[in-house]
């Protein structure tokens, strides 16, 4: 292991802990911005830098979660039900300390779960056809606009938005030129890391730029050692990690889900399991910051195990990570296991080292971070513009890309005070050609509409696939249903 792998770790998990804190600067957004900084690196380098900010920033969420009655990402919501009532009765160092610890466990036994589970995932994929390529992409499109702000329709016609921007540029099959009005600069499509930039990092600085919401953190000054974890507290919250670690690796393994569902299922599943809490939950309960922090973090071993077997990304965070990689010549998907193993272990040990990287520069910069949480906005927005304006001109020198990066900023800003999600927009640009590409080959090679569907059914993985997607469809929509009730 280079010591120079260890430090893009170190430096990427900082960002990740820094912009996880941040309320409203997502982890999605920060993959985004970490990503643009890499163009150029080396394939290593980048993987560690992108994994500690991965790391990082999902970890970091409970910071503010837990300070500023804010989630710092959409993993730590659950987290805000304890964790505030715990620091308005002084105990904030107790939460946070608890908080980091159980996310440092929890991504352990996840990634544990991504080793297991990786390579027997990777062996079912290499039976892979194009039917069954295209419904995995199906798959992981159709649940991402369902689980999308709870809003079906919307979701949907998120999706669909992306799919028509997918579809701009050369026909994959006939060579011919579609939706691009005559215009050479579409001729090319739409690049997936310029939308991904303009669609979550300028988005995001339109959206900030327009909130009159500022946040005051006072009295957070903590000695270090009151954020180690308190032995007898962890004690509490063991019975957490028996449900709370499988519930977040089995939902961060299916496409559309990730940790926010993740932690509010176990959330809700800790409430009904848990008799005698140490307090009655939502007032202060430690197995309360502890059963959503778990699933948050051992998710993140799921959602790699379905990006690197299967080439699918379960949500806006791995959809951008899925660009990256292909960005820096990794190509995840069934043949991965195949081609290229070395890096799929590789990848693990980054994770394990991201995590516990993160998890003590999270406590030796605790203070730090929670004062950067008065940085006024005049401060923070300029940085964050010039990374994706750069981040946008660095990936083929054309200033055209940094005027398609603001349009998508604009769009996503429109569409987000609108009530539309723009997650589907970025999968769906990433999987439409795979979706579109592999239906018409299977069309081809099937002979038609009625054999290809006979197919789907005659097909045993594809069976079982579209079993799946019929089945995840509705339980997910039930539960989502359920949370939005609860």
């Amino acid at each position: 292991m280079n010591i120079f792998l260890i430090l893009y770790m170190a430096v990427g998990a900082i960002i990740g802990l820094i912009m996880g804190a941040l309320p409203g600067l997502t982890v999605t957004m920060t993959i985004v911005l970490v990503v643009s900084l890499t163009f150029g690196w080396p394939m290593i380098d980048a993987l560690a830098f992108i994994i500690g900010a991965f790391c990082g920033g999902v970890m970091g969420g409970s910071i503010s979660a837990i300070t500023l009655n804010i989630p710092g990402t959409a993993a730590a919501v659950a987290t805000v039900f304890d964790g505030y009532p715990l620091k308005k009765k002084g105990e904030a160092p107790v939460a946070l300390g608890l908080a980091l610890f159980v996310s440092l466990i929890g991504g352990l036994l996840g990634i544990l779960f991504l080793a297991i589970f990786g390579p027997l995932i990777g062996s079912i994929a290499l039976k892979f056809g194009s039917q069954e390529y295209f419904l995995i992409c199906l798959w992981g499109l159709s649940l991402v606009a369902v689980l999308s702000k709870e809003n079906l329709i919307k979701g949907f016609a998120a999706a669909c938005i992306g799919l028509i921007i997918s579809f701009i540029g050369m026909d994959p099959i006939t060579g011919l030129m579609r939706f691009t009005f005559g215009s050479p600069l579409l001729s090319g499509g739409i690049n997936y890391i310029v939308a991904m930039i303009g669609l979550f990092g300028m988005k995001e600085v339109f959206v900030q730029l327009s909130s009159k919401k500022t946040f005051k953190v006072d009295n957070f000054h903590y000695n270090i050692k009151d954020l180690f974890p308190k032995m007898d507290v962890v004690k509490k919250t063991l019975k957490c990690f028996s449900w709370s670690a499988p519930i977040g690796a089995i939902i961060g393994l299916l496409p559309g889900t990730g940790g926010d569902i993740a932690s509010l299922v176990s959330y809700g599943v800790s409430k009904q399991l848990i008799k005698e809490p140490s307090r009655p939950f939502g007032e202060g309960a430690y197995e309360g910051v502890a059963a959503p922090e778990i699933a948050n973090d051992s998710a993140i071993g799921g959602a790699i195990t379905t990006l690197l077997t299967l080439g699918i990304p379960g949500d806006s965070v791995t959809a951008v990570m899925l660009g990256s990689f292909y960005l820096h010549g990794l190509l995840p998907g069934p043949t991965f296991m195949m081609t290229e193993k070395k890096y799929f272990y590789m990848i693990i040990v980054f994770l394990i080292i991201s995590e516990f990287i993160a998890y003590f520069l999270g406590i030796l910069g605790s203070n730090a971070m929670l004062r950067m949480l008065n940085f006024p906005k005049w401060f923070l927005l300029p940085f964050i513009s010039i990374l994706c304006v750069v981040g946008s001109y660095a990936l083929q020198n054309n200033i055209y890309d940094v005027l398609f990066m603001v349009i998508f900023g604009l769009l996503g800003y429109i569409l987000e005070k609108s009530g539309y999600p723009v997650s589907p927009i970025v999968l769906s640009i990433i999987l439409g050609p795979m979706i579109e590409t592999n239906f018409r080959k299977a069309l081809i090679s099937t002979g038609g509409m009625g054999n290809l569907l006979l197919s789907f059914i005659t097909r045993p993985i594809s069976l079982i696939l579209l079993v799946l997607i019929i089945a995840t469809f509705i339980t997910q929509t039930v539960l989502m249903k359920k949370i939005v009730n609860n």
